[in-house]
C-alpha cells in the first residue's frame, strides 16, 4: 500500500473515531430520549474504549495529585529536619555555655577562698599525651606569670608553670614523668612524692612498705616544696602494690583533675598564709 494512502487512511480513522467521540460526549448536553440504532451501536462500540480512556485520565490525576502531595512532604520534611538540625545546634551551644560557666564559677570560689593573687587563663594547646605532658596557656610575663607558679583546675591541682613567654606559659602536668609534688595521704598524713608516669595517671613514691595506704585514699599537697600550698586536691589513690622483698610500696593515683580535657585553669601568682584545708574534701567514688 502506497505511503500516501496509509495516510490518508490513519487520518480517515482518527477523524471517524474522533467525531463518534464527540457524538457520545453530546449525548450529555440532549434532552433525555430513548437512542436510536445509530447512538445505541456508537455507544456500545466506543463505550469500552471511552471507559478506559476515563480510567487513564482518573490515574493520570491521582497520580499528579500524589506526585504535588509527596512533594509537599518531602519539602516539608527538608524543613523540618533544618529546624532540628538547628535547635540541636543552639542546645549543645547553651549546654557549652552552662558547663563554662559551671567551671569558671567553680574556679572564681577557689580563688576567692585563697585570698591570694591569681590569674585566670585559657588552655590553647593540650600535649597530654607522648613522652611530654604538658599545656600551654593564653598568660604570660605581660600578666604577672612567672615559673614555678602552681596551676589549679575546678578539682585539684593541674602542674606548675615551666617556662614563660611575653603572651603564653608553658605548664608541666602532674602526669608528667618530670613532675613532683610533696604530697600526704589525707586519712593519715603519710609522706610522699606524687610525680607522674607519662600516662594518665600518677605514682605516690617513696612510701615505705610498713606504711597503712589504701585505694580510694584521697592524695593532698603537703605544702613544703615551696611551690603549692597545703591541702589541695592531687588525686586518689587506685591501687597499692606491697612487695615484701622492696623498701616501698608501689601506690597508683588517678588525678582529680580530668587533665586530658582541661579548658580553663587558675595561676596563683602567690602563696596563702593558710593551708586551704576546705578543697581536701573526702575521696571521690
Amino acid at each position: 500500500m502506497p505511503d500516501w494512502l496509509r495516510r490518508v487512511r490513519l487520518v480517515a480513522v482518527v477523524v471517524i473515531m474522533g467525531g463518534a467521540m464527540l457524538y457520545v460526549l453530546s449525548l450529555n448536553f440532549r434532552p433525555p430520549a430513548q437512542m436510536d440504532m445509530l447512538q445505541r451501536t456508537v455507544v456500545e462500540t466506543l463505550g469500552p474504549l471511552l471507559h478506559v480512556f476515563r480510567k487513564a485520565a482518573q490515574s493520570m490525576e491521582k497520580w499528579v495529585l500524589g506526585y504535588a502531595s509527596l512533594r509537599h512532604v518531602q519539602e516539608e520534611n527538608e524543613l523540618l529536619k533544618k529546624q532540628r538540625a538547628f535547635l540541636e545546634s543552639e542546645l549543645v551551644r547553651y549546654q557549652e555555655a552552662f558547663l563554662e560557666n559551671q567551671r569558671l564559677r567553680r574556679l572564681l570560689d577557689f580563688r576567692d577562698s585563697l585570698q591570694v593573687e591569681t590569674v585566670a587563663a585559657e588552655v590553647v594547646v593540650q600535649n597530654a599525651a607522648g613522652w611530654s605532658r604538658t599545656i600551654i596557656v593564653n598568660k604570660g610575663f605581660r600578666d604577672g606569670v612567672q615559673t614555678d607558679m602552681p596551676v589549679f583546675g575546678d578539682e585539684g591541682v593541674v602542674g606548675y608553670v615551666l617556662d614563660v613567654s611575653e603572651r603564653y606559659a608553658r605548664v608541666l602536668l602532674l602526669t608528667d614523668r618530670d613532675s613532683a609534688v610533696d604530697a600526704l595521704v589525707q586519712r593519715n598524713r603519710v609522706r610522699g612524692i606524687l610525680g607522674g608516669l607519662d600516662t594518665d595517671t600518677c605514682e605516690l613514691r617513696y612510701v615505705r612498705s610498713n606504711q597503712d595506704v589504701r585505694p580510694g585514699d584521697l592524695v593532698v599537697t603537703s605544702g613544703k616544696d615551696g611551690i603549692f600550698p597545703e591541702g589541695l586536691r592531687l588525686g586518689v589513690v587506685k591501687q597499692v602494690t606491697k612487695d615484701p622483698s622492696a623498701l616501698f610500696q608501689q601506690i597508683v593515683v588517678v588525678p582529680t583533675v580530668q587533665l586530658s580535657v582541661l579548658q580553663e585553669v587558675l595561676i596563683l601568682k602567690s602563696l596563702p598564709n593558710f593551708p586551704v584545708q576546705w578543697l581536701e574534701g573526702t575521696a571521690k567514688e
